[in-house]
């Protein structure tokens, strides 16, 4: 009986060690928080990065970091501290890809990323971000004179959302990719959703491209400006569920390319869709073949609510679909210019 006895509590023993074994282990997998900046534990974006695990969180000093080109290879957080964090390349890339490449699940926070080029040997489309795989959050962002501002490779079922940030002359003013890069391009993803952003003065590409299953643009200002040489506004390629709602809409005066919305051109989606609601769409080229929106999709596009500047009746729609519900302006507004950040 006492035999027994000693072998039931060193079964109780036993068991209390195995439960403690994941507790240990669950409290050493912890997420950390990697400090970033002059006296910090790293100096540069890279180093945190290169000691980051999945879940972390890497903060980041206010101030400009000079050729610091980082990979997010774990799920993490990256969010400036104290101001405004730029990442400036001053020289060509060395991973022909952009300053900052994503390859994982990240969110960023307040972050500007200026100048990113490759060489025209490496596809003269240096980004600002660079972005492979992942589901991808940008909140209060900017992107400045940039080869690209963003390029966003296929991933299929990722999310790409973008809030409160500014995209501005960003593409290749000349060379061989000018005309191929732009202030924002994304490929096939699930979603790409764009909110209260303001994309601007894009050189010969397109303000937004997106080839995302679903896209929407919402509440944001999508202006070419008095220099900007912009293609499309938002060029939608493959169509896709796309809602444009609540936007500003410029074609500016040096606009290379006569239309504000492209949809379906290089053949749609089988599910596409496009509705375009409560838009501003303001003119200011002069052009006869000025176009609000050319639907080249066999899908039925719809136009509700419309405030109009600088564009006749027959120049608000080409192809398949209605347009209700129009205000036409005699006076041009003025679109703000205002930072779209928090801070």
């Amino acid at each position: 009986m006492k035999h027994q006895a000693r072998c039931a509590s060193c079964a109780v023993l036993a068991a209390a060690v195995v439960t403690a074994v994941p507790l240990l282990l669950g409290s050493a997998a912890q997420a950390a928080t990697l400090m970033v900046g002059p006296g910090q534990t790293y100096a540069t974006v890279s180093a945190a990065f290169a000691a980051a695990n999945d879940g972390d969180t890497v903060e980041v000093m206010a101030g400009t970091y000079i050729n610091d080109f980082p990979a997010v290879e774990t799920k993490i957080t990256l969010t400036a501290i104290g101001g405004r964090v730029t990442m400036r390349g001053t020289e060509f890339i060395p991973n022909e890809k952009g300053i900052l490449v994503v390859d994982n699940d990240v969110t960023i926070t307040g972050f500007s990323f200026v100048g990113a080029k490759v060489t025209a040997a490496a596809g003269g489309n240096g980004a600002g971000i660079r972005y492979d795989s992942g589901n991808m959050v940008i909140n209060d962002c900017y992107f400045a004179n940039n080869q690209e501002g963003l390029l966003a490779n296929p991933w299929p079922g990722a999310t790409i959302t973008i809030s409160n940030s500014e995209f501005y002359h960003n593409g290749a003013a000349s060379g061989a990719s000018s005309g191929y890069t732009h202030n924002l391009y994304v490929g096939e993803v699930a979603t790409l959703d764009i909110e209260n952003s303001y994309f601007h003065g894009a050189q010969v590409g397109h303000e937004i491209k997106s080839r995302a299953d679903t896209t929407i643009v919402n509440n944001t200002r999508v202006v070419d400006g008095p220099t900007g040489t912009a293609s499309y506004g938002i060029d939608l390629p493959n169509g896709g569920v796309a809602t444009i709602e609540n936007n500003q809409i410029e074609k500016g005066p040096m606009s290379e390319n006569p239309i504000m919305i492209s949809f379906g051109e290089e053949g749609a989606y089988a599910t596409s869709s496009l509705s375009v609601t409560g838009n501003l769409m303001e003119n200011d080229l002069v052009s006869p073949s000025v176009l609000a929106v050319k639907n080249a999709s066999a899908a039925s596009a719809t136009l509700t609510g419309t405030s109009v500047y600088g564009l006749t009746t027959s120049q608000i729609l080409s192809g398949p679909g209605t347009a209700t519900g129009t205000t036409w302006l005699v006076i041009e507004p003025v679109i703000s210019g205002t930072h779209p950040w928090a801070k």
